[in-house]
């Protein structure tokens, strides 16, 4: 939590300075080019308004009272022609009856005297030495007067200042809402992802965030949804484990109470003695059997410890097993045979000693179920699609269609096997393996018995193993 809230702090200071200043900066840059556009239009007027009174001195020079009455009604309209003012000296009065101070008048009749170079106020004298005073209002502006600050607020007056605080706390209290309002849309999913590992790591295992934030479609969105991916495989991985734990403890209960039992009778029949130990000698072999099976299964399921892959050829694999096994085909009375329909050079990448295993469980499996005089044959052929088909097929009871999805499952014995010895893990390994390699496996009952199980193994090239030489991650053996 508090990490959380001193990323929240900084990321919304952060935000409220940037917003802040870029309002600043906006307001018053916006202010310096208003300022200088008033400025140039107030050069442009003071321009237009000293040719205005030349010219209106020009008029009465030459037509005296009335042109000076002409001119003016004639500017009168025209932008700056309405600042243009001619006082006469007797009444000290605009000529045309318009409204003036007479503080401005003084003013502007003093500084004539004492300026009688200026293009803004002059006097002049008719013929019968009557005063005129020529100016222009606001003659005594130099500059533009001072323009409303970036924060003037349209309808208050420009003098006060109090109006700027107004508006500078409003840009702050503006800031500070978007800051927040973006603060917390990257916060958020941190904040998601927070409750979730903290829920994940107190054991909630179907603990899943994406849905949270799939209004987002951004990075965040996609470390939520890697988030579920990583905890969807959690939970499998604590599945299996609890899983493998259940039956493992299933397993081991049945030959330990056996040796139990065994060693009962050795105590109490001592002249069996060696019968007995030879039972529980073969008690011992089953049970190291299925502890080694266990920790390969183990191994398969949770290793990732990359181990090169070497380029094998596939026939004389298959020939090898197929030998290896011919002798207890001989004494369950069974003919064991295999059929090659692919280049007798056909190569593949794979762990040898691993699909050896695989291989030979499937096969083993077969002689176990089937039947004295039956026939188990091993056919390897072109399944396409870049894959070497390797078909196992038996005589045996094959099993139920309910059951079929579930023989490569670890421990699961179908009704076809409750009384056949065996751990239950030899299909689960072949499985995992195949797997391993890239490829799949299947089974199917045949016609009019039998069981039969494909092997689809992918097919060697010669570009496929530079670009994935060790693509395949298996634990050494």
């Amino acid at each position: 939590m508090v990490y959380r809230m001193r990323l929240f702090s900084r990321i919304f200071a952060t935000f409220c300075t940037v917003i802040v200043c870029a309002i600043f900066i906006a307001s018053f840059s916006f202010w310096l080019v208003q300022n200088s556009l008033a400025e140039n239009r107030f050069k442009q007027q003071r321009n237009f308004e000293e040719n205005l009174l030349s010219s209106t001195m020009n008029a009465f020079q030459a037509r005296g009272d009335g042109g000076i009455r002409e001119q003016l009604l004639e500017w009168s309209n025209s932008p700056g022609g309405e600042n243009l003012y001619v006082i006469t000296g007797d009444n000290k009065a605009d000529i045309l009856g318009r409204p003036i101070e007479m503080e401005d008048i003084d003013r502007a009749h003093e500084y004539a005297l004492l300026h009688p170079d200026s293009k803004l106020v002059q006097i002049a004298y008719n013929p019968l030495g009557e005063e005129y005073l020529f100016m222009v209002r606001g003659w005594n502006h130099e500059r533009v007067p001072r323009l409303p600050s970036p924060f003037f607020i349209p309808g208050l007056p420009i003098a006060p200042i109090w109006h700027e605080f107004i508006i500078l706390n409003f840009i702050i209290v503006v800031g500070l809402l978007a800051a927040y309002i973006l603060t917390n849309n990257i916060t958020k999913p941190i904040r998601v992802l927070s409750r979730g590992m903290a829920r994940l790591a107190g054991g909630e295992l179907n603990t899943r965030i994406s849905h949270q934030l799939v209004a987002r479609r951004d990075e965040l969105y996609s470390l939520a949804v890697q988030f579920d991916h990583m905890a969807n495989k959690l939970q499998k991985l604590v599945e299996k484990e609890r899983h493998l734990l259940h039956h493992v403890s299933h397993e081991m209960r049945s030959p330990l109470a056996r040796m139990q039992a065994i060693v009962g009778l050795i105590q109490v029949q001592p002249q069996k003695q060696e019968q007995h130990l030879q039972r529980l000698e073969s008690e011992l072999s089953r049970m190291d059997l299925l502890v080694g099976e266990l920790l390969t299964l183990s191994r398969l399921e949770t290793s990732e410890l990359p181990m090169t892959v070497e380029t094998i050829a596939l026939v004389p694999l298959l020939e090898q097993i197929v030998n290896d096994n011919q002798a207890v085909a001989i004494q369950n009375q069974q003919k064991l045979s295999l059929r090659c329909d692919i280049p007798p050079k056909t190569q593949i990448e794979a762990n040898e000693s691993y699909l050896y295993r695989a291989f030979d469980n499937v096969i083993r499996n077969a002689m176990n179920y089937s039947p004295e005089n039956s026939e188990i044959v091993v056919h390897a052929y072109d399944g396409g699609k870049q894959r070497w088909q390797i078909d196992v097929s038996d005589n045996g009871p094959g099993v139920s269609e309910e059951q079929l999805p579930h023989i490569f499952t670890a421990f699961y014995r179908a009704d076809s096997s409750a009384n056949k010895e065996g751990t239950g893990l030899g299909l689960a390994l072949t499985k995992h393996i195949i797997d391993r390699h890239h490829g799949r496996i299947y089974a199917e009952n045949k016609l009019p018995k039998g069981l039969v199980v494909h092997f689809l193994i992918p097919k060697y090239t010669q570009a496929k193993m530079k670009q994935n030489k060790s693509a395949i991650k298996l634990p050494h053996v």
